[in-house]
């Protein structure tokens, strides 16, 4: 594990596992139970960082060739996770007409942890509702019916995704990969611990489907 220096001038010891993820990355969808078990045990000591796979500037719409670029990946994610991929979300790979975009996501996980540090849980919600439900996440429509499923003011998520806006994303987008070149992080996902102003890159790829293992890592760790 690699350690660096933190500039983020907290003078506080208290540990923090900093996540960076992208809601559209499949193998954030597989250390998926590892989040959630932190977010359970140490629900304070975790932060996410959205990292913008799919942008305007970079977005995918499906097809055959995607669905045949993808596949291969999935089943090895599913191998070596247990996470399932259902023949819902396969159906929408080949959907010419759904577009990738992860800043519309993204801003949604931002605004479930202003509204109450929810963003975990949201995070976790669409994740499923796009791998097992085969919903397009990137839609707004769809958003506005997972978070008001999940019990959200609805009226007041709207409101707050508005407000943050193209320069607010970006900004968060930015921070993300200054972050990600300060640990020496490669793509997503990629985890670090923080402690007293250092920073500890985490293998996350040697946990994946071993809960019991991770468990006891972040029980030391955290």
């Amino acid at each position: 594990m690699a350690s660096v220096a933190s500039n983020s001038g907290n003078t506080q010891s208290t540990k923090i596992l900093h996540y960076v993820y992208d809601p559209l990355c499949g193998w954030c969808y597989g250390i998926a139970p590892l989040i959630e078990m932190v977010n359970n045990a140490f629900p304070n000591s975790i932060k996410l960082h959205g990292g913008g796979l799919f942008t305007p500037a970079r977005a995918v719409t499906g097809g055959q060739s995607w669905k045949e670029h993808v596949t291969p990946i999935d089943e090895r994610i599913s191998q070596l996770s247990g996470q399932v991929f259902s023949h819902a979300y396969r159906d929408t790979l080949g959907n010419t007409e759904m577009v990738l975009n992860s800043l519309l996501p993204i801003s949604a996980i931002i605004v479930a942890g202003i509204m109450g540090k929810r963003d975990v849980y949201l995070l976790k919600a669409l994740q499923e509702a796009y791998y097992l439900d085969g919903l397009n996440i990137s839609d707004k429509d769809t958003l506005l019916f997972i978070v008001k499923k999940l019990g959200f003011d609805v009226e007041q998520f709207a409101s707050l995704i508005t407000e943050i806006g193209e320069t607010h994303i970006q900004q968060h987008l930015n921070q993300t990969q200054q972050l990600m070149a300060q640990v020496n992080g490669r793509g997503f996902p990629t985890l670090f611990i923080e402690d007293n102003q250092k920073y500890r890159l985490i293998s996350v790829e040697n946990y994946l489907g071993d809960t019991k293992r991770w468990q006891q890592f972040i029980k030391d760790n955290l």
